[in-house]
């Protein structure tokens, strides 16, 4: 079997996985979700996902358009409050997301700082501006540098 049907096959599993726990949490009729392609190089998806009258959103970068959907899932779902920790499959870690660049990692706390801060929904969004992380150094810097400024904001006394 190829290296891509493999990964393709797990990625499959982990989203099956993953619609099986929204099936139980919220009902099949109970949730849905829309992907929006952002970029094709790198990969990139942003997710919808609507479920009890609320929205919230992922974005995902990977190897493929199909990883980063599945990622940006998870992010949305993890949003919403479920921990997939123990209850989903992760894929097989492909090569490039296996030796993540610390600018993302710092991304991704801030915006968890920001999603415990009650400004999730600003966070997205700029994330979704920028394309995931940003296509380039630059951009990378003034999304972390808009965060950043969104925290502070949040954390400013009345």
């Amino acid at each position: 079997m190829a290296e891509g049907s493999r990964e393709t096959t797990s990625q499959e599993q982990a989203l099956t996985a993953l619609y099986e726990v929204l099936d139980e949490t919220w009902g099949s009729d109970g949730w849905s979700c829309t992907f929006s392609a952002v970029s094709a190089r790198p990969a990139a998806v942003s997710c919808l996902l609507e479920f009890a009258g609320l929205k919230r959103s992922g974005v995902g970068e990977g190897a493929s358009l199909e990883e980063a959907a599945l990622r940006a899932l998870q992010m949305a779902v993890r949003q919403a409050g479920l921990d997939l920790s123990t209850e989903i499959p992760q894929p097989a870690a492909t090569a490039p997301e296996a030796q993540k660049p610390s600018a993302q990692e710092l991304i991704d706390k801030l915006v968890a700082r920001l999603r415990e801060a009650g400004k999730g929904r600003e966070a997205a969004a700029l994330v979704v501006k920028y394309g995931g992380y940003g296509a380039d150094l630059e951009s990378t810097r003034k999304l972390y540098g808009e965060l950043r400024a969104l925290l502070l904001e949040k954390e400013a006394p009345a």
